[in-house]
C-alpha cells in the first residue's frame, strides 16, 4: 500500500509539472503541445539559465575565499542561499499538499497509517527541495572547482550537504506551512491572510534577487569579519561551515542535527495529522440577518459568481490576478522613479511612449484569469452547464471578470504614465486603448485554450491555476503575441527607418483586434458546443 501510494504522489507532482491532465479527447487523440516532454523541456531550459545565473553570481565569490582559507565561509553562504530559496519555494506547496489537500479524508477514511499518508505527501516535496537545492549547489561547486582544488572528501561532504539541506527546508516548510494554516483557519478572511504571506514571501524573494550582486560582494569584500564573527559568536554555524568544506566528523554532527530536527518536526505532524488534515475551525460564525432579496439578471448574477469564486480563493487570485498588483505597483514606483526619465533626450523618450503599452500589455499576459476560470469549476462544471442560460452568456461572463481585473487596471498606468510623458492626446488615446484590447485577446485566448484543455481532476487550486496546459499556453502565446510589435519597432529603429508614433501605436492596436477575432468567432460558434459537452 505505502509504495502504491507514494507512486501515485509522485505521478501527481509530475503532473503539476508537466501540466499533464488525465482529460482526454474523444477520439483518444492528445495534442503534441499536451506532451510531457515539451513542458519537461521547457523546465530544464529554465532549470539550466538560473543555474548559469548562480554559477555567475558564486564565482565572484568563490574567487575571493577559495584561495584565502575561507572555503567553510564559502559553502556555508550556498548552504543558506540554497535553504532560503527552496524553503521559499516549498512553503506554500506545502500548505496544499499536507494541510489542505482534497482527498485528505478520502486517505484518511481507508486503513493506512496517517504516518504512511504524511511521508508519502513529503517524499515529493523533499524531490522538490532537492530539485531546488542542486540548481545552487552543484554550480557553485563548480565555481569553486575553477578557483581552487577539489579533495576527495569535498566532494563526499558536497553530497551529503545537497541531501540534508532539502531535508532541513522541508522540515521549515513544513512549520511554516502549519502556521499559516493555523492563522487562516481562525480568521474570516482567509483569503486575505493568505495574500499577506504570500506578498510577504514574494517582496522577499525578489529583494533577494535584485540585491543579489551587491550582497554577494558585499559578502565577499567584509568575509575576513564576517568569518571572524561566525567563529566567536555563532561556533555552530562554523562547524557546519567546516562539514561542508569537507571535514567528515562536523559534518557527522551536522547529518545529526538535521535529521533529528526532522525527525521531530515528522512525529509531532504524524501524531497530530489527522486533527491538522481535518481541523474546521474557523473565525466566529455570521449570524444570519434577514435582507430583502435583491433580483439580478441572469448575467449579473453569473458575473459576481465569477466574481466570488475568484476573490474567494487565494491561490487562484494571487496567481492570476498578479498583473493587476503589478501594474498599480509599477506605476507607484515609476512615478517616484520619473525624474530619471526627465534627463533622457527626445529620441528616447518617444520611444518609451512606444514600449509602455506594450510593456502594460506583457503585464496583462502574466496574469491569465480566464484560461483557468473553467477549470476551476472542476467537479461542479455541470451545474453551469445545467443553468436556464446560454453557453455563451456563461463564457461572456468569464471573459468579463478577465477584462474587468486586467483591463480596467490597466488605465492606471496607461493614464499616469502616459501623462507624465508628455505625450499628445491622440497617443494618450491610442496608449490607453492598446492594453483594454489586449486585454480581451488574452481573455479571449485562455478561454479559448481552457475549453480545448481543461484540468478539471485537480486536487489542489495550484494544478488548475499554475500548472494546467491552458494556463502555460495561454500565458505563452499571449507574451510572443506582444513580442511581435516590439520585434517590428526594433527592426525600424536598426534600419534607421522613421515612422510616426501615433502612427505604430494604431497599428498596433489594429493588429491585436485582428488576432482577437477569429477567437471570438471560434468561441462563438463552435466553443460554446465543446463547454456544453464537457
Amino acid at each position: 500500500m505505502l509504495k502504491t501510494l507514494i507512486k501515485l504522489q509522485f505521478q501527481k507532482a509530475l503532473a503539476r509539472y508537466t501540466a499533464n491532465s488525465s482529460n482526454k479527447k474523444k477520439n483518444g487523440k492528445k495534442s503534441s503541445f499536451n506532451s510531457p516532454a515539451v513542458y519537461l523541456a521547457l523546465l530544464a531550459f529554465v532549470g539550466v539559465v538560473f543555474a548559469f545565473m548562480f554559477y555567475n553570481i558564486f564565482r565572484m565569490m568563490a574567487s575571493m575565499l577559495a584561495t584565502s582559507g575561507f572555503s567553510w565561509l564559502y559553502f556555508l553562504y550556498v548552504m543558506g542561499a540554497s535553504f532560503v530559496i527552496s524553503t521559499i519555494g516549498c512553503i506554500f506547496l506545502s500548505l496544499s499538499q499536507l494541510y489542505e489537500a482534497k482527498d485528505n479524508e478520502l486517505l484518511l477514511s481507508m486503513p493506512i497509517p496517517p504516518r504512511s499518508i504524511l511521508f508519502c505527501r513529503m517524499l515529493p516535496l523533499y524531490a522538490q527541495n532537492l530539485l531546488f537545492c542542486a540548481l545552487v549547489q552543484v554550480p557553485a561547486f563548480a565555481a569553486y572547482a575553477t578557483n581552487a582544488s577539489v579533495s576527495a572528501s569535498l566532494v563526499v561532504s558536497q553530497i551529503v550537504i545537497l541531501l540534508l539541506v532539502p531535508l532541513l527546508s522541508l522540515s521549515v516548510s513544513c512549520i511554516l506551512g502549519w502556521l499559516i494554516a493555523f492563522v487562516t483557519s481562525r480568521t474570516r478572511h482567509k483569503n486575505v491572510v493568505t495574500i499577506v504571506f504570500s506578498l510577504v514571501f514574494f517582496a522577499l524573494y525578489f529583494y533577494l534577487y535584485y540585491q543579489a550582486e551587491d550582497l554577494v560582494k558585499a559578502l565577499a569584500a567584509n568575509s575576513i569579519g564576517i568569518g571572524a564573527n561566525i567563529m566567536d559568536s555563532a561556533y555552530p554555524l562554523y562547524l557546519t561551515g567546516l562539514g561542508a568544506s569537507g571535514d567528515l566528523l562536523p559534518l557527522f554532527g551536522v547529518a545529526v542535527v538535521i535529521i533529528a530536527f526532522f525527525a521531530v518536526v515528522y512525529a509531532v505532524l504524524s501524531h497530530s495529522f489527522i486533527k491538522l488534515a481535518t481541523a474546521k475551525k474557523g473565525a466566529k460564525k455570521a449570524v444570519y440577518k434577514e435582507k430583502t432579496l435583491k433580483v439580478s439578471s441572469a448575467s449579473k448574477a453569473l458575473l459576481r459568481k465569477e466574481r466570488m469564486m475568484f476573490t474567494g480563493n487565494a491561490t487562484y487570485m494571487l496567481n492570476s490576478g498578479l498583473s493587476a498588483l503589478i501594474m498599480v505597483g509599477g506605476t507607484i514606483y515609476a512615478v517616484f522613479q520619473f525624474n530619471m526619465v526627465n534627463t533622457l533626450p527626445s529620441e528616447f523618450t518617444d520611444i518609451i511612449s512606444v514600449y509602455l503599452p506594450l510593456i502594460i500589455s506583457f503585464v496583462i499576459a502574466v496574469g491569465p484569469i480566464s484560461a483557468a476560470s473553467i477549470s476551476m469549476e472542476a467537479k461542479n462544471l455541470w451545474l453551469m452547464q445545467s443553468l436556464p442560460v446560454s453557453s455563451l452568456q456563461v463564457l461572456t461572463q468569464k471573459l468579463k471578470l478577465h477584462f474587468i481585473v486586467n483591463g480596467v487596471v490597466s488605465l492606471v498606468p496607461s493614464v499616469v504614465l502616459s501623462i507624465m510623458l508628455g505625450m499628445k492626446p491622440v497617443n494618450i488615446i491610442i496608449t490607453i486603448l492598446i492594453p483594454i484590447i489586449f486585454s480581451l485577446f488574452s481573455g479571449l485566448l485562455g478561454l479559448m485554450f481552457d475549453l480545448k484543455k481543461p484540468k478539471l481532476d485537480w486536487n489542489t487550486t495550484a494544478e488548475a491555476v499554475k500548472q494546467s496546459a491552458s494556463v502555460m499556453l495561454s500565458l505563452l502565446i499571449s507574451v510572443l503575441a506582444v513580442c511581435v510589435p516590439v520585434i517590428a519597432y526594433s527592426v525600424l529603429l536598426s534600419f534607421e527607418i522613421k515612422i510616426l508614433t501615433e502612427i505604430f501605436l494604431a497599428c498596433t492596436a489594429f493588429y491585436f483586434i485582428l488576432i482577437s477575432l477569429p477567437i471570438w468567432y471560434w468561441i462563438k460558434n463552435k466553443g460554446t458546443k465543446v463547454f456544453a459537452n464537457l
